[in-house]
């Protein structure tokens, strides 16, 4: 090897031969960074997101025995301008939480969405969903092996979903 020329071109083949190594590593390290993401992905409760009632989209997420709690926030508009961008921010204060579910009750699929807390983070989530009508806002709350809920009513003037 010369002493001017960089470790990755090697002394036999030159040049392609070293930017087939390089793309080939390239190669590898993308698809190393996005196994974990395709991972997630799989996760999806495809049952509890496709639900057409509250109660089947509760029952598929797990979530049908919830208790209510107190140390759930669920911020929400009382009255929304814009049912396709209700704004809403969920923060919970129960100990190990793990993951936070939304639903919205008059939604023709009311699962909207779930997150799930990794340990160490803060549980808090701000998000804005679309609302087919005036309804409640559940939020289900996983922590410590244990299902709690928190709601409140949000009113929407003009139409989200339906139109």
């Amino acid at each position: 090897m010369k002493p001017d020329s960089a470790w990755w071109v090697p002394a036999q083949g030159g040049r392609r031969l070293a930017l087939r190594r390089m793309l080939a590593l390239a190669a590898w390290v993308t698809a190393g960074a996005l196994a974990p993401l395709r991972a997630w992905a799989t996760g999806r409760n495809q049952a509890a997101f496709e639900s057409k009632s509250l109660d089947d989209a509760l029952a598929a997420a797990g979530a049908a025995q919830a208790e209510e709690s107190g140390d759930i926030v669920l911020r929400a508009p009382d009255i929304a301008e814009n049912s396709a961008l209700v704004h809403v921010e969920i923060e919970s204060r129960l100990p190990g939480t793990e993951s936070i579910l939304l639903f919205a009750e008059k939604n023709p699929q009311p699962f909207i969405a779930q997150f799930d807390i990794l340990t160490g983070l803060e549980p808090f989530v701000a998000v804005r969903i679309k609302m087919a009508e005036s309804a409640h806002l559940r939020v289900v709350v996983r922590a410590a092996g244990r299902s709690y809920y928190t709601r409140r009513e949000t009113k929407v003037t003009i139409g989200g979903c339906a139109g």
